[in-house]
Parts: structure tokens; sequence; C-alpha cells
């Protein structure tokens, strides 16, 4: 693949940026609170030598297909891991909900991988197809998935760092931006480098956000004051209680 320039730039910058939000997630001990997502934060910043390598011709065409495709399939778990992470996150005072949560997760992660299969089968790059369908369906899952989390955080007021509502931004925006991307790409052949322009921006603009998230100390981990807490419960909406009611009827239904 012939780059520009200013896709080398792009990248370098985007390298930079990248090594420079993983300093700020050790130095602040995100691996603390979100491990998952930080563990996402290495992992795409261990693959960028190999990526570049592999687009400076250091590996023949069919490794470096292979190498950027089965990487790929690595950082797809391992954001949706780091999705399910910030779900769990927000719903964990609410084991009804979260148990609901967890279910409809894996079945549409099942649903997701049939669906990969089938376009995959009888492929000569079965691997590119299962990924690349894969990849399509889970960015409109955590599309929506993220959209809801931060809906719900607001609307029940529920009480969530702000790094970790950072981070659910981040993810989220990026995800969204994927969705717009895809389906642009599909439509319109020509439209591939601009796509892939916009796929490394739109990265580097969620990476940014997380940097907002973590250029300050995180807040001590641990159980609010008593006084924090009645007075949470005296200002909190109608809407939290619903919440709680729901959560317990979830608790008798799947009897947990």
């Amino acid at each position: 693949m012939s780059l520009t320039c200013g896709d080398y730039l792009l990248w370098a910058s985007g390298s930079v940026l990248l090594l420079v939000v993983c300093v700020f997630a050790l130095r602040r001990r995100l691996y603390l609170r979100l491990p998952l997502f930080t563990a996402y934060l290495f992992l795409v910043l261990l693959r960028e030598p190999g990526a570049w390598w592999a687009y400076y011709g250091g590996y023949a065409p069919r490794t470096a297909f292979f190498y950027y495709w089965l990487t790929q399939a690595v950082l797809l778990a391992a954001r949706g891991a780091a999705t399910a992470e910030i779900a769990w996150r927000i719903l964990r005072d609410y084991r009804g909900v979260w148990a609901l949560a967890w279910r409809l997760l894996c079945l549409v992660m099942m649903v997701l991988l049939v669906i990969a299969a089938g376009d995959s089968y009888r492929n000569a790059y079965w691997i590119f197809a299962f990924i690349l369908t894969a990849e399509r369906g889970f960015e409109v899952t955590a599309t929506v998935i993220l959209i809801a989390l931060l809906t719900l955080t607001s609307y029940y007021r529920i009480r969530l760092e702000p790094a970790q509502r950072m981070v659910a931004l981040g993810l989220c925006f990026y995800s969204v931006v994927q969705v717009l991307n895809n389906s642009f790409r599909l439509w319109l052949p020509q439209y591939s480098h601009l796509a892939s322009t916009i796929h490394a921006v739109s990265f580097d603009v969620a990476l940014v956000i997380w940097w907002l998230a973590l250029r300050k100390p995180l807040p001590v981990a641990g159980p609010s004051p008593a006084l924090l807490q009645e007075v949470y419960k005296e200002f909190s909406p109608q809407a939290n209680n619903q919440l709680r009611e729901l959560n317990q009827r979830l608790l008798e239904i799947l009897k947990l």
C-alpha cells in the first residue's frame, strides 16, 4: 500500500499521542480502575512497531495481510472486553440489571460470530471476511450499548467517576465514527483512502479524550463518606428509585 507524507505524519503523531496516553494511564494507575481498558491501550501500542514494519515493506504482502487482520481481531476482542468492563462499572450496584445485561451481551456476541462465520464460509480470504464482518457488527453494537449506558447514567443519576465517563465517551465516539465510516465505504468504493484517514483521525480524537480524563490525578477509590451518601439519597431523583425497583424485579425473575 502506497502512503503519502501526510499519511506517515498522521501515523507518527497518532503513535506519539498513544504513547503519551499509555504513560499517563500508568502514572494515574488506571489499571486499578479499568484493567481491561488499560490492557487494550497497551495492546494497541504493542501493535504499532509491527504495523510500521509491515507498511514499510519489511513483511511479504501475505505476511503483512495476516499480521494486520490477526492483530485486528485481538484488538477488537480487547475493545469488546473494555466496553463490557465499562458496562459492569456502571451497573455493578444493580445485580439484577447487570445479570440481564451480561446475558444479552453474550447473546449478541454469539449472533455476531455466527453471522461472521456465515459470511466467511467458502471465502478464499476467510480471515478477512470473518473479522471484517465481526468488526462492523461490533461497531454498531458498541455504539448502541455505550450510548445507552451514558444515557442511563445521566437519566438515573448513576454515580460514575469522571475519568471512567470520559473513557466511555471516547469509546463511544470512536465506534460512532466507525459505523458511519463503514457505511460510506460500502456505498462509495472510491471513499477507501479517505475512510482510512478518518479511521486514524477518529482514534486520535478518542486518545485526546482519554488524555483529558487522565491529565489530573484520579480521585482516591473508596466508599463515599456517610454524609455525602445521605445528601445523594436526599437529592436523588425518583427515576433512581425506579431503577432500583426494576433491579429488584430482575433479581426475583432471574433468582439471583
